[in-house]
């Protein structure tokens, strides 16, 4: 019978499958080393967070404090992340301005080297 109650418009169950799993992507975007999967997990876990906010007026407050603090895990690298880039950002900055002052004094010898012009 559980499997048949609807709540607005998914059963119960799948939303309970939902949770789990948007509660699975978000410790494996935590524990993932690499930036890519991270993010990509991440996404993942968007899809999931629309599913399965209409059952959050029904979850244990010991569940979304466990919640809270993991999403503040995830800022707090969400964060690092946006400073590594704005770091990564302003080193090449100033390497393209480095290269754009670059001017070479004389890159090729001047014309008489090349020529003998006494005769």
């Amino acid at each position: 019978m559980i499997g048949k109650t609807m709540v607005y418009d998914a059963p119960i169950y799948t939303m309970d499958k939902n949770i789990m799993e948007f509660f699975q992507l978000t410790r494996n975007a935590l524990d993932s080393d690499n930036d890519e999967a991270f993010f990509s997990i991440l996404r993942e876990r968007n899809v999931l967070f629309s599913l399965s906010e209409q059952l959050s007026f029904s979850l244990s407050s010991e569940y979304v404090a466990k919640m809270i603090f993991i999403e503040r895990k995830i800022l707090e690298r969400l964060e690092s992340e946006r400073k590594k880039i704005i770091k990564d950002i302003d080193n090449l900055s100033r390497q393209i301005n480095t290269a754009k002052a670059y001017s070479a004094r004389f890159p090729i010898p001047s014309i008489p080297a090349f020529f003998d012009q006494t005769g």
